[in-house]
């Protein structure tokens, strides 16, 4: 597809409403995908591209991404050597390969999975009315405009479902891969749909890299984690250094659920995740944690939304950024406890920890309460290497060099280690620690 994403004298907007009608003459999907599509666009339209004082980009310059021009990628193939490099050990049988956004079936392997779990294409799971309705109530209530240009732009998408009192064992592994732009910067979207029946567990690893470099992988996901269910969600950010990612999680969370989400960011030239939501029965949990270690220009920035609908829900979040050079990081987080929700629990920490004077970085967490009987805290750090702790390694005989190196490591393995997956454990320790070596 020739056609581009780009500034335009008429504003970006106009060049995608232009874009998405040759997209909608070219399409093959069904036609409850273009419906959702036309939906989709609808609301891109009404949203618009943010504006520097934008609520939801306060921190974040968008103006190179929306003026870039980007191309649609449709290739849908890669080699099987490079898959087989990044699919973990322990789902060599219980993997999903996407290339472009695109399901690749002959780089997948899901049969260690078996009957309990439902895989197939959205295309097919929109004919189910709920999840049609789902879906559509999420397009049209949606309030970020790059999620919106997903949801414009799929043309299939995943669905994935755990049946009733089903507990999965094999880890399943979603690799996303992009194959970059050759003649200039290309936009993928991929889109998973996730839902997990009552009393159900499933553990999920979603990685994303870059065959090349000079692409925007533009990611959706929709979770629906039912009564007594158990989703934990490990997001693995490893993109090309020269790529743009933004990732976009919605959560549902019924009565007694529990979604644990770890997030590990390698940045890049953008990256953005915005994590949201929705405690909406009696016993929910959240727990949410990420880790990113950013050098030279990479970027990594969070915006999170959590809403306690009801009473009796627990939240967590707790994030650590390690950024040196002049690599910037920022952490936009609200909790909201709606009236009615009583005896909330949330908590939410983050810590940065400044390796250089040309870092920046941003902190606003947030709670905005409407219950009188809760428990929430929330705070935020912003410093640099303890002088005591490098001079008690000094005395031990360790370089300086050394010495940093042990302590930058240390700050981010706390988060690292909790990470339910050793082979995940194992390749960020050869991966995002490395960027702490000392030289």
């Amino acid at each position: 597809m020739s056609s581009t994403i780009a500034e335009s004298s008429n504003g970006a907007e106009s060049v995608v409403l232009d874009l998405h009608k040759k997209f909608i003459e070219t399409s093959q999907s069904g036609p409850d995908i273009l419906a959702l599509n036309r939906k989709a666009l609808d609301q891109f339209a009404k949203l618009k591209f943010p504006h520097r004082k934008h609520e939801m980009y306060t921190f974040v310059n968008t103006k190179d991404i929306t003026g870039a021009p980007f191309s649609l990628k449709t290739k849908s193939s890669s080699p099987q050597e490079f898959v087989k490099q990044h699919v973990y050990a322990g789902c060599e049988h219980s993997h999903l390969t996407l290339v472009n956004g695109i399901l690749c079936s002959e780089l997948s392997d899901a049969t260690a999975l078996g009957t309990a779990v439902m895989v197939g294409s959205l295309t097919d799971a929109v004919k189910d009315e709920p999840i049609k309705t789902a879906l559509q109530e999420s397009i049209e209530q949606e309030n970020d405009v790059f999620a919106s240009i997903n949801s414009a732009f799929m043309t299939q998408g995943i669905m994935i479902r755990v049946g009733k009192d089903k507990q999965i064992e094999a880890p399943l592994q979603i690799l996303n891969i992009s194959t970059g732009g050759e003649s200039g910067p290309v936009m993928t979207v991929p889109r998973i749909y996730v839902h997990l029946e009552p009393l159900s567990e499933l553990k999920i690893i979603v990685k994303y890299v870059g065959e090349e470099g000079n692409y925007f992988v533009n990611s959706v996901q929709d979770m629906v984690v039912e009564e007594n269910a158990s989703l934990t969600h490990i997001q693995v950010q490893a993109d090309s250094t020269d790529a743009w990612h933004f990732s976009k999680n919605r959560v549902h969370l019924k009565r007694d659920s529990c979604y644990r989400g770890y997030q590990a960011t390698n940045g890049a030239r953008l990256v953005r995740h915005h994590n949201e939501a929705w405690l909406s029965e009696p016993g929910a949990g959240l727990e949410l944690s990420g880790v990113s270690v950013l050098v030279d220009d990479e970027q990594s920035h969070q915006f999170i939304r959590v809403h306690h609908e009801v009473e009796h829900c627990t939240s967590q979040q707790r994030f650590k950024n390690i950024i040196n050079h002049r690599a910037r990081a920022s952490f936009d987080g609200t909790v909201v406890v709606n009236k009615g929700a009583q005896l909330t629990n949330s908590d939410q920490l983050i810590n940065n920890l400044m390796l250089s004077d040309e870092g920046h970085a941003d902190c606003k967490p947030n709670l905005m309460i409407f219950a009188d009987d809760v428990k929430c805290a929330h705070g935020a750090t912003v410093g640099q290497l303890d002088e005591g702790q490098l001079f008690y390694l000094r005395t031990r005989g360790l370089s300086e060099a050394v010495a940093k190196e042990i302590l930058t490591q240390s700050f981010a393995s706390s988060i690292i280690q909790e990470i339910p997956f050793a082979p995940v454990i194992e390749e960020l320790n050869q991966t995002l620690l490395k960027k702490l070596k000392a030289n």
